[in-house]
């Protein structure tokens, strides 16, 4: 298999578990505070990470690096992630997921000055196709979604951009994996104060807690967290951020379908015509790159 289509098998098996993870969380934010949340799903998924580090040769750090997966920590892990649960609990799955759609024009604006990466046709006009379904949808907010919902997962959505495009500048020198623990560290050092101040103030009591809801924190700290962020940061290391970026389609459609199925959400037409402008942009791209024969 060549580091392309390994490249393609990481994205879609990342995009596919955090496409899940809006329908899981939304049945754990209905009892776990985010942050909380948060901070659980990052305790879980590093204990996982740690047992499979063990194998791995340790990469040193050099301490110039160091602000560069502390950026990855906090903007992403801490910032991003949080406010995408935010966003989430604010949202309907299929809009909180779709918001991230936007993802691929701002990685690939910030893939340029940072990464010195280049815009070919195909990658302008998938972005474009992209953006024009990303707008249909967000036209309309549809039931279950408020303005500050919409406005949290916009803020994560722009937070994991900018940590993307530096999860692919730190993976040229280091592995995935280990990029990925440190970064996860620093989010949960950020957590767990974050945690704690929620938890008072919203008087949450651990014996709320349901066997059904441990058993979905449990799926969105091995699957969604360790699996999902692992898998991603694999891809940016055998793929530019701009190719990566465009396989975020993955993510909403797998929520939508998820949300449909399991929640039972109803589908507006803007959402099933931004879908298809969505994912037609994608697959535009991935024909186009196959064709040429290039990894762009």
């Amino acid at each position: 298999m060549t580091e392309r289509n390994k490249a393609y098998l990481y994205l879609l098996l990342a995009l596919t578990s955090w496409g899940s993870l809006y329908v899981a969380s939304k049945y754990v934010l209905e009892v776990v505070p985010s942050f909380t949340l948060l901070f659980i799903r990052y305790f879980i998924a590093l204990s996982i990470l740690f047992a499979v580090y063990r194998r791995y040769p340790k990469a040193e750090i050099e301490k110039k690096d160091y602000k560069y997966l502390f950026l990855i920590g906090f903007v992403g892990y801490f910032l991003a992630i949080g406010f995408q649960l935010l966003g989430t609990h604010y949202c309907n799955a299929s809009m909180a997921s779709l918001i991230t759609s936007m993802n691929p024009a701002m990685i690939i604006l910030l893939a340029i000055p940072i990464l010195h990466e280049r815009i070919t046709l195909h990658k302008g006009l998938a972005v474009s196709i992209t953006l024009i379904g990303t707008v249909v949808i967000i036209g309309n907010l549809g039931s279950g979604n408020t303005v500050i919902g919409v406005v949290f997962s916009f803020i994560s959505m722009a937070a994991w951009s900018l940590t993307s495009v530096v999860v692919r500048f730190s993976c040229q020198k280091y592995d995935s994996i280990t990029v990925t623990i440190y970064s996860m560290l620093i989010g949960l050092v950020f957590a767990l104060p974050a945690a704690l101040l929620e938890m008072k103030l919203t008087a949450f009591n651990f014996s709320e807690i349901t066997s059904p809801v441990v058993i979905w924190m449990l799926y969105i700290g091995i699957v969604c967290t360790a699996g999902g962020l692992l898998f991603w940061n694999k891809a940016l290391e055998l793929a530019d951020a701009a190719t990566c970026s465009l396989f975020y389609p993955i993510q909403p459609l797998t929520s939508a379908i998820l949300g449909v199925l399991i929640l039972g959400e109803v589908l507006s037409l803007n959402f099933v015509i931004g879908s298809a402008l969505i994912i037609g942009g994608i697959l535009y791209a991935v024909i186009a790159e196959r064709k040429t024969g290039k990894n762009e």
